[in-house]
């Protein structure tokens, strides 16, 4: 049994690295090609634009290691059938049991390697990619120009406007407002032409003070000054990156400081759950695999069974979507449209196999 297992998993990850590089390759090639027909990037060259493209490749796994889990299992599981070699495994002792407590080997690998993808690699090539800009004559060096009004954060007693950050965390176009605790009224204006971050001090140069009374306004210019707030360097790379390429952990720091500035924390909880189910659709659709291969039918029909399976899996991710989609305008747990696909596609999958094991 040692040695079925041994082959059950090698050939599985076979499998599903196989069908996962195919679809990486694939969406690779078409975002390449959709840069250069579009022609504005090649400015700075074509070497620029491949590697933009290929620092995107792990977000592409990320994504697609569910259906690739899918897929690839059930090509593997249905070439087992076709060339009877799941008789013989079943004549040797395996039950649909036995092989789901082997997939399950495989599956609690593919989920480590979505949450290592997830977790450490995709925030380390979304970072590179916020310091590459392939626009013609444009500054290297930043990472983060909006709109005219810039990046607005909140700081419990603070509201600070950032015009422009660097990666180094350089900033210029600084605008803060602090506030009475009692009636939120405005009571020092602070503006800086520019500034640096290190931890929680904001070393800031070139400032204009307004004090605000209740029958005058105080004005005096400083050509520095220190500035202790709760806005640090991860505080800013949480609100520049965008919850969804934030690690879990990440998000868990952005949310308490959220929550300790009395702000809404709905849509940083839902990526946070999101993050948990996409780990639990990886192992799941591994398992359920089986489900969707006629073992007994030795190949019949074998191409049938797989576009069902993969039509299942994509089926569930639409699934996810549209509760998803509805909770969050009701404001249901996320947890609750997070599981709901599946547990659903699970109970069926059950039902199944149970079903097919006892004839």
């Amino acid at each position: 049994m040692k040695t079925l297992r041994k082959y059950v998993i090698g050939e599985t990850l076979i499998g599903i690295s196989s069908t996962l590089g195919l679809f990486v390759v694939l969406f690779f090639l078409f975002d390449l090609v959709h840069v250069l027909s579009d022609g504005g990037q090649l400015a700075t060259g074509l070497g620029m634009v491949v590697l933009r493209s290929a620092l995107e490749i792990p977000s592409w796994i990320y994504e697609l290691v569910p259906l690739s889990a899918l897929t690839g299992s059930l090509i593997v599981l249905a070439r087992f059938s076709s060339n009877s070699e799941y008789v013989v495994m079943r004549s040797s002792g395996m039950s649909l049991k036995n092989l789901a407590l082997i997939l399950s080997i495989v599956a609690l690998i593919a989920s480590s390697i979505t949450l290592i993808v997830g977790e450490l690699v995709i925030p380390k090539t979304q970072k590179m990619l916020q310091t590459i800009d392939v626009k013609t004559g444009s500054d290297q060096h930043v990472v983060a120009q909006t709109f005219r009004s810039g990046h607005w954060i909140k700081d419990r007693d603070r509201i600070i406007n950032i015009t422009r950050l660097t990666k180094d965390f350089q900033l210029s176009g600084i605008l803060i407002f602090e506030l009475n605790a009692a009636d939120r009224a405005v009571t020092r204006i602070i503006k800086a032409s520019g500034g640096s971050i290190k931890d929680e001090n904001w070393d800031l140069r070139d400032v204009r003070v307004t004090d605000v009374y209740s029958d005058r306004l105080v004005r005096s210019k400083h050509s520095t000054m220190n500035l202790n707030t709760y806005i640090n360097p991860q505080i800013i790379n949480s609100l520049l990156a965008g919850e969804s390429n934030l690690t879990y952990l990440e998000l868990a720091h952005y949310i308490e400081h959220l929550e300790n500035n009395g702000e809404d924390v709905y849509r940083y909880k839902s990526v946070q759950w999101a993050k948990i189910g996409h780990l639990v659709t990886v192992f799941l659709l591994i398992l359920i695999a089986p489900t969707f291969v006629g073992f007994e039918s030795r190949g019949r029909h074998a191409g049938f069974w797989i576009f069902i399976g993969s039509l299942s899996g994509v089926g569930l991710y639409f699934m996810n979507q549209l509760l998803k989609s509805i909770g969050t305008i009701a404001r249901w747990h996320p947890a609750t449209y997070t599981f709901i696909p599946i547990v659903v596609i699970l109970m069926m999958a059950y039902w199944f196999v149970a079903n097919r094991e006892k004839r």
